[in-house]
């Protein structure tokens, strides 16, 4: 194979733009510009400038990636199905983008494909040492700088690639490695979505006011360390072997902190301001009634998956043979130690609910009260939680594709595959109650201001507080675990909450045509694929029954077998007009199964926040104040896979080799979508809960236009100097709507808009591109979308009773991202990028009752990265 050097944004565009123009299937690629070098620092924030695509940013890096809106999609690592631990599929940040040679993003399905998820499929294609015609090492080096976390970092990346001729033929070894840093401040103010609904006077109207304004950071210092490893054999030219092993690896060390402010539903209150027409309070001071709380955690993750595989691949004169096996397995585990506190006392508080000043949110303020007197601490008691799931699979697939010399048929393919998964979980929890009087100065810890986030904001509002460090709550956790009355040591996992396997086979059949209509070339794609899936999970149910003393708590055994087929066709068409115009049209159904961990009956009961421990020293504390409320997950056994029917069709023109103009429609016809509702409930062991679970919905539909230009700007009548500046742009309009779950579906019926979707999407590129420089300035915006849905308890309908179903809607917002590129010689390449440079914080809003009333609910500051760094190749 001839080796082929992509170096710059025009050859990455160009070559994306061929694959594009030649695909069976309607597909969007990122190719890499060079060894080690993405468009972006990561996968995920390249596919973020691909029509139709867009991510979430959070945790320092680009992730969340969805496609024409939906985040169900399938991953595939060169071309084989990819997962970690109880999922189906793998997150794209955990491929390091200095070990990626392409990614396909593709649209439509295919028989021959991996089952695409119902958003799609995107395979990631790495690098293998006979796509080089001579050995090769190549790396690079950055330093990273973190805006919001002020915290430094690197990213380093080797790859080793040797090719030896020898009698019995071509050998090809490649093995690279790759270690990246995340280090990430995100910090918020959140406010409450409990609304108090008090009356000052017995004869006065009622006010309404969020009861608590939450300072919130939740920060980390992660790191991947990957490798891989392919070695190739070509005996003859018609016949490979191959053998191939991939590591990834994800380690956390981070601490979620707080300060969480009530507002208090006896406080008194001064300086009320309402919004104009309206009982909602705007903004008020407090004085007693309610005394701050929160905590800090040690966090620890760890994930590691492992991949290997083995196949041929074979081709004579008109038959084309290849075969793959593989094994996967991937463990994730969590652990939480945190450590709750109040203050000393009631402090003055100041709230404003909607502040005015910077991008407005909720802020709070206190008076004559120093946050950094570790007197003004107490510690309340522990929490400890955590987290495994494990999971392997066996793989196996054999395709044949056959050319025919029919005059209508080209070539026929058929294939067959075979996979089993097996996933199990554990977890565990427990907490402890702190005897009373236990101030910061008489435990064995050390103690910090928290570093102040919210850089950019010009709100005023508490920023900093004191906190134990990670380290010492680390080194004395045995030390506090006495001090509460628990065991030493962490707690054992225990037996699995869940075990589920799943068994699937399939085979499919596929034709490819090609003829002419009117001088007019036409080809395309005629496909069957028939999937025979059968599956079980076990597990726990708890539920609510009532008993001769009223009601209890029933806690027992499930299992769920299931077993279903599906036939899934696919028929696509692409009409050549003329050399530079063509038109394609696709066909497709499509089915994606819910992921393990959805599937899961158990429940798990977060520990309960400080409110909710009953405290001598804070007399409003305790399992009825208005704050109590656990928050609760599981999955559902009796989640059924998602169908899809979907209809593609668009016209593209390719006026140049890196120059083309494209417009798509398209439509989804979806049945049963799954989402995560949340639910508040009384539960007469743990009182109030906030029960977050996967549920089917009913029918649905996502539709809309996708439109995109890229070129250099080559023309004979423009100044030479520009034929080296070029513009993308791409924008997505996508129309959707779902039936919501049954059970809340009942307070909100009809089709509502599908959680997570935007209705606009918008990313736009200008570069200028030379052999020793590139420099690029990109913008994606995305419109206001619905975040979830779920009922709350609104204290306006009385005690205890749960709400209308509502939506929480976060804002529009774009980001700004700059790259550059300099070689001073042929082959090192000085680089610089920074994303986030306009330091846009994400806001969103809790409508609380049927009359549309809302207050905003969390402004978030997310972290801007810049990076520097060097490449090689030899």
């Amino acid at each position: 194979m001839e080796e082929i050097v992509v170096s710059g944004i025009r050859e990455s565009l160009e070559s994306a733009q061929a694959l594009k123009r030649q695909s069976d299937q309607i597909i969007e690629s990122v190719v890499a510009e060079d060894i080690g070098k993405l468009p972006d620092v990561t996968a995920s924030e390249s596919l973020a400038r691909i029509t139709g695509v867009q991510v979430e940013r959070n945790n320092g890096a680009a992730q969340g990636v969805r496609i024409r809106g939906l985040p169900d999609l399938a991953t595939t690592y060169n071309g084989r199905e990819m997962f970690t631990a109880g999922g189906r599929f793998v997150q794209l940040q955990d491929f390091p983008s200095n070990s990626i040679a392409r990614l396909d993003v593709y649209k439509s399905a295919s028989a021959n494909l991996q089952e695409a998820g119902l958003a799609g499929l995107v395979d990631v294609r790495s690098r293998r040492p006979l796509d080089f015609k001579e050995d090769r090492v190549a790396g690079g080096i950055s330093h990273l700088h973190w805006y919001q976390a002020r915290q430094n970092g690197i990213d380093a990346n080797l790859l080793v690639s040797k090719r030896w001729e020898t009698g019995i033929g071509d050998m090809g070894f490649l093995v690279e490695g790759a270690y990246a840093d995340t280090k990430f401040i995100d910090s918020s103010r959140a406010v409450s979505q409990t609304i108090s609904n008090r009356r000052l006077t017995p004869t006065a109207d009622p006010i309404r006011y969020p009861t608590f304004v939450n300072i919130d950071y939740v920060t980390a210092k992660r790191w991947r360390p990957n490798a891989a490893t392919v070695f190739q054999w070509r005996p003859r030219t018609d016949l490979e072997f191959y053998i191939d092993g991939l590591f990834q690896g994800y380690r956390s060390k981070g601490g979620g902190r707080n300060l969480n402010v009530g507002t208090g539903d006896l406080a008194n209150l001064t300086d009320i301001v309402l919004f104009p027409d309206s009982n909602l309070v705007k903004s008020f001071t407090a004085t007693a009634g309610a005394t701050p709380s929160g905590g800090q955690g040690v966090v620890d993750g760890k994930t590691d998956t492992y991949q290997t595989g083995s196949g041929f691949i074979w081709h004579g004169d008109d038959l084309r043979l290849t075969g793959d096996v593989a094994f996967t397995d991937s463990t994730f585990t969590t652990t939480n130690f945190r450590a709750n506190y109040t203050l000393r006392s009631q402090p003055n508080r100041s709230f404003d609910f909607d502040t005015d000043a910077g991008v407005g949110g909720g802020t709070v303020t206190f008076t004559n009260f120093d946050l950094t007197d570790p007197n003004n601490y107490r510690l309340t008691g522990l929490a400890e939680t955590g987290d495994r799931t494990h999971g392997r699979s066996v793989q196996a697939r054999m395709d044949a594709d056959y050319a025919l010399s029919s005059p209508w048929i080209s070539n026929l393919q058929v294939g067959i595959r075979y996979n089993t998964q097996e996933n199990e979980a554990y977890n565990f929890s427990r907490n402890g109650t702190a005897p009373a009087g236990q101030f910061y100065p008489l435990l064995p810890l050390e103690y910090s201001m928290v570093p102040p986030g919210f850089r950019g904001d010009d709100a005023t509002s508490i920023r900093t507080f004191l906190t134990p460090t990670t380290g010492s709550l680390t080194a004395h956790a045995d030390d506090l675990r006495a001090l509460v009355n628990v065991p030493a040591g962490r707690p054992a996992w225990g037996d699995a909450i869940y075990e589920g396997e799943e068994q699937s086979y399939t085979a499919y059949l596929q034709a490819r045509y090609d003829y002419e209509i009117a001088g007019m070339p036409i080809d395309g794609l005629v496909g069957l694929r028939a999937v025979r899936t059968e599956n079980a999970v076990t597990g726990t149910a708890r539920s609510t029954e009532q008993g001769p003393g009223g009601q209890v708590v029933v806690v027992q055994p499930v299992t769920r077998k299931n077993a279903y087929n599906d036939f899934l066709p696919n028929v696509s068409a692409r009409l050549r007009m003329t050399p530079e115009l063509q038109f394609r049209t696709a066909f497709t159904k499509t089915r994606t199964k819910p992921g393990f961990g959805a599937l899961d009956p158990s429940l798990t009961i977060n520990l309960p926040p400080p409110v909710c421990i009953a405290d001598p020293a804070v007399p409003e504390n305790g399992p009825n104040h208005p704050d109590c409320v656990r928050s609760a997950s599981g999955g559902n056994p009796d989640l059924n896979p998602v169908k899809a029917t979907n209809y593609d069709a668009s016209l593209e023109y390719y006026f140049s080799r890196s120059g083309a103009i494209t417009v798509g429609v398209f439509r989804k016809d979806i049945t049963g979508f799954i989402s995560n509702f949340t639910t508040e409930v009384r539960d007469p062991e743990f009182n109030r809960l906030n029960v977050n679970r996967p549920e089917n919905g009913g029918e649905g539909r996502i539709q809309g236009i996708e439109a995109g230009a890229r070129t250099f700007l080559r023309a004979p009548w423009l100044p030479n100097w520009l034929e080296n500046v070029g513009g993308m742009v791409n924008y997505t309009y996508l129309d959707h709507a779902s039936e919501l779950a049954p059970g809340l579906a009942a307070t909100l019926p009809g089709k509502q808009p599908i959680a997570g979707v935007s209705d606009h999407v918008l990313n736009m590129s200008v570069f200028y591109d030379t052999r020793p420089l590139s420099l690029r300035v990109s913008y994606n915006y995305r419109s206001s979308y619905v975040v979830s849905y779920g009922q709350v308890q609104d204290p306006a309908l009385g005690a205890n009773v749960l709400g209308p179903t509502l939506p929480v809607k976060e804002n529009g917002r774009g980001t700004l991202d700059f790259s550059a590129t300099f070689s001073p010689v042929e082959d090192i390449t000085l680089s610089f990028n920074a994303t986030n440079i306009l330091h846009t914080p994400t806001q969103n809003r809790r409508t609380f009752n049927a009359q549309g009333q809302s207050y905003p609910w969390q402004t978030r500051f997310l972290e801007s990265v810049y990076r520097v760094g060097m490449r090689f190749r030899l």
